[in-house]
């Protein structure tokens, strides 16, 4: 898998190599998170403090999907991304940071595969 974090790219083999650095990942409070499979898939998760979102691309150009909170949530919230732009998306996109990464570990361990366990929507 091809992991890009706040910019950095680095491949990971095995989720014993790349699970300890999910960890560290979790002590950022902002940041941006791309994780490519080798079939096509990415996963992408933004986070600002307590807010944080998944998106999903089956392919190279797919539209894609976005998590959906469990409650109608109005307002935005401003996440960094990792080229210091700065972009607001609805807080009813933002799930659990938990589940945000179980989706992610998911991803990781089934080969690009979608977590069902969280709603998603299509862009």
């Amino acid at each position: 898998m091809k992991v890009t974090f706040k910019g950095i790219t680095q491949p990971y083999e095995t989720f014993e190599e790349f699970g300890p650095v999910l960890g560290h990942f979790d002590l950022e409070q902002q940041f941006e998170l791309w994780i490519s499979a080798p079939g096509g898939q990415s996963i992408s998760m933004l986070r600002n403090g307590d807010n944080a979102w998944l998106m999903y691309l089956r392919f190279d150009g797919d539209t894609g999907s976005v998590t959906q909170g469990a409650q109608p949530t109005d307002g935005t919230c401003v996440y960094t991304l990792a080229n210091g732009q700065m972009d607001e998306y609805p807080l009813s996109w933002c799930i659990p940071i938990e589940q945000c990464y179980e989706a992610i570990t998911y991803f990781f361990l089934n080969n690009g595969g979608q977590y069902e366990s969280v709603a998603w929507q299509d862009m």
